[in-house]
């Protein structure tokens, strides 16, 4: 027998309502806050965005049969109620959303442990670990990341361009999770998703919360560093979160990496829940020691309050070590074996478009990697140069409408880094795509770098690929940065489909490289 649909009334029970024109007791079949995806029955959000005002297509949204429709008192006024449907005014439409979607799929994070995982750099990457190891230890899990999504063993790309999808994609992922038989979901907690105005992953009901580093992101949106904290905070601040019923789950865990100085204002944020620090430092209770790094990855040695264990990483740079520690943390919270995880980590696969090799039996080495702000520019580079052989060839561009200061920034750590650099397109949205590169070049000028010697402008990707591995000599390595993973290159009035690794083949193939199996491995 299928379950009824809840009422508008019960979706409105943690949602702050000025008023409402009409029945509140009926059945509602959807929330929506798309017009275009409005089914008949469903409840239409009206929400104002950065690019257009869900307030101007109520109308519409009635038109396809929405039951009900919630707006916000800020844009909608005194205007009249549609007919046929029954009006909501809400004080934040926006920030009601999530409340509603969570009351729609009857809260699905109940039968779930969740875990969130937030941080400026390693979000995907982690998220990613903490589910192959969990799955290794015998949970069957879901994922909502930057990368993919995955419901148990059915796993596919996450094309949104949203590393944390809107309120009601993210509780429908949950209960399909449910659906399925998943005890765990890991989800990846960006500070705009957790930030009060925009408040994606309220109902989530997280048991664990996990911090990995603060650094220069997205200021542009939170303005200040401190405001980027906060937001992020909001997380820890989320333990123990109950449902309007007063339902809600057991002890939660907060795991932070102890070796970034913020990470006190985190566990502050949530001081009824079990802590576990983790880092390299000694106030840490899970600790990497006798580290040795190569360019196939690392071993080290950790001692955990479970015990003692030597771990062979196949994912190389410091950084992948804090990401490893913070899923070896969850996975020891939530009960897993020290020595099952720490296998399970040895053979953890390495995530798409995150330091990815492209091999065609060239000479020289190819990578393709999602760097793309100061922090992640700095922990790549001064990884790989003491490993490269040759010069460091990078292409990389920066984002347009988002932070501006970070632009030189990221061509003044290239050019303290790399013997040259392809300055290229990255998604300049509105934004002048010569202009942003301009900026990223004066950066680079900044440390001595010069224009057609040092440093080349090239806007297309394709041919600043193309450029830059033609340029390539044996032992040399070009680094492809930004992109990584991304499936567009997002113009002002177009989106450009993109796979950064398959155009690194496509320009090795014009040069007549072959795959290793097929030709020689250089």
């Amino acid at each position: 027998m299928d379950k009824p649909m809840p009422t508008l009334r019960a979706l409105l029970a943690d949602v702050a309502v000025l008023r409402a024109d009409g029945p509140l007791d009926i059945p509602i079949t959807a929330v929506s806050y798309d017009s275009r995806k409005v089914e008949p029955g469903a409840l239409f959000v009206a929400i104002k965005g950065q690019h257009s005002d869900g307030h101007a297509y109520v109308e519409q949204a009635v038109a396809r049969g929405a039951r009900a429709v919630l707006v916000d008192a800020r844009q909608w006024g005194h205007a009249p109620a549609p007919e046929e449907a029954t009006l909501v005014v809400a004080i934040d439409s926006r920030v009601a959303l999530a409340p509603l979607a969570a009351a729609f799929y009857d809260y699905p994070a109940l039968r779930l442990r969740t875990i969130g995982v937030t941080g400026t750099k390693g979000k995907s990457t982690t998220t990613d670990l903490i589910s192959q190891l969990l799955d290794h230890c015998g949970y069957r899990t879901g994922l909502i990341s930057t990368v993919d999504f995955k419901v148990g063993p059915r796993r596919w790309a996450n094309d949104t361009r949203q590393s944390t999808p809107e309120a009601p994609e993210v509780q429908a992922l949950l209960a399909a999770m449910v659906a399925h038989g998943c005890d765990v979901a890991v989800i990846e907690a960006t500070s705009h998703a957790l930030s009060a105005r925009w408040n994606r992953l309220g109902g989530c009901l997280f048991d664990v919360a996990v911090f990995l580093n603060l650094g220069h992101e997205h200021l542009d949106y939170h303005g200040t560093l401190e405001q980027y904290r906060a937001d992020k905070t909001r997380l820890f601040e989320m333990l123990g979160e109950r449902t309007p019923a007063g339902r809600r789950k057991g002890q939660a865990w907060a795991i932070v990496n102890a070796d970034d100085p913020h990470h006190h204002a985190f566990l502050r944020a949530a001081p009824a829940a079990r802590q576990l620090r983790f880092g390299a430092g000694p106030n840490t209770d899970v600790r990497a020691r006798e580290v040795a790094a190569s360019a196939a990855g690392t071993e080290l040695t950790v001692d955990t309050p479970w015990g003692s264990a030597r771990l062979r990483l196949g994912l190389p740079g410091a950084f992948n070590v804090s990401n490893a520690l913070a899923a070896l943390s969850v996975a020891l919270s939530q009960g897993a074996p020290l020595e099952q995880a720490v296998a399970a980590l040895g053979a953890a696969r390495g995530l798409r478009g995150r330091m990815e090799p492209v091999v065609m039996g060239q000479p020289f080495q190819v990578i393709v990697d999602y760097a793309h702000n100061p922090e992640s520019f700095e922990q790549v580079l001064s990884m790989l140069r003491p490993l490269a052989r040759g010069r460091i060839i990078a292409v990389f561009g920066s984002a347009g409408e988002r932070d501006v200061a970070k632009r030189a920034i990221q061509g003044e750590i290239a050019g303290r880094y790399c013997d040259l650099l392809v300055l290229t397109d990255e998604d300049p949205r509105g934004e002048d795509p010569l202009a942003i590169l301009a900026q990223i070049a004066a950066g680079a000028e900044r440390v001595g770098r010069r224009a057609g010697q040092d440093y080349q402008i090239i806007p297309d990707r394709s041919e600043a690929i193309q450029a830059a591995i033609a340029a390539a000599r044996p032992g040399d390595l070009v680094l492809l940065l930004g992109k990584g993973h991304e499936g567009s290159i997002i113009y002002a009035d177009h989106s450009r489909p993109w796979d950064e690794a398959a155009e690194a083949r496509r320009a090795l193939q014009a040069l007549g490289y072959t795959t290793p199996a097929d030709g020689d491995r250089g």
